[in-house]
């Protein structure tokens, strides 16, 4: 487990679906947010390349829209069980920051207390990759 367990601030299963359904999100983003919910591992994984995948297709407008819906999907997948969705959650985060910079700001107060605990993971590729 992560170093901060259930002391993350879960996100809310119906916030997340109602942000997916709000019609701000695309149908490619609204799929890939809706598996990242999912409670399987192996989907989760599956999903979290699929994202690191459509952020180098569609690059950085893509990514900005996307944001505010990744912010709470990261922070429960930041203390995920399995340290490797925690470790793409990081690597996902990681390739959308390069991406968007300076746009990232508006939403890095959420995102902190979720990122120091993936930099202080006990598993060393998911602290690497925070």
């Amino acid at each position: 487990k992560s170093c901060c367990g259930d002391a993350t601030s879960r996100a809310d299963g119906s916030t997340m679906l109602s942000a997916m359904l709000d019609g701000s999100t695309d149908g490619e983003q609204a799929l890939l947010l809706r598996k990242m919910a999912k409670r399987d591992t192996v989907t989760k994984l599956k999903a979290l390349g699929e994202l690191r995948e459509a952020l180098s297709a569609h690059g950085a407008s893509w990514a900005a829209e996307l944001m505010p819906h990744w912010v709470p999907h990261f922070v429960r997948l930041s203390g995920d069980g399995s340290w490797q969705v925690r470790e793409s959650a990081c690597a996902a985060l990681g390739q959308l920051a390069s991406l968007l910079g300076r746009q990232l700001a508006p939403h890095l107060r959420p995102l902190m207390a979720a990122w120091l605990c993936a930099k202080h993971d006990p598993h060393g590729g998911t602290a690497a990759a925070a």
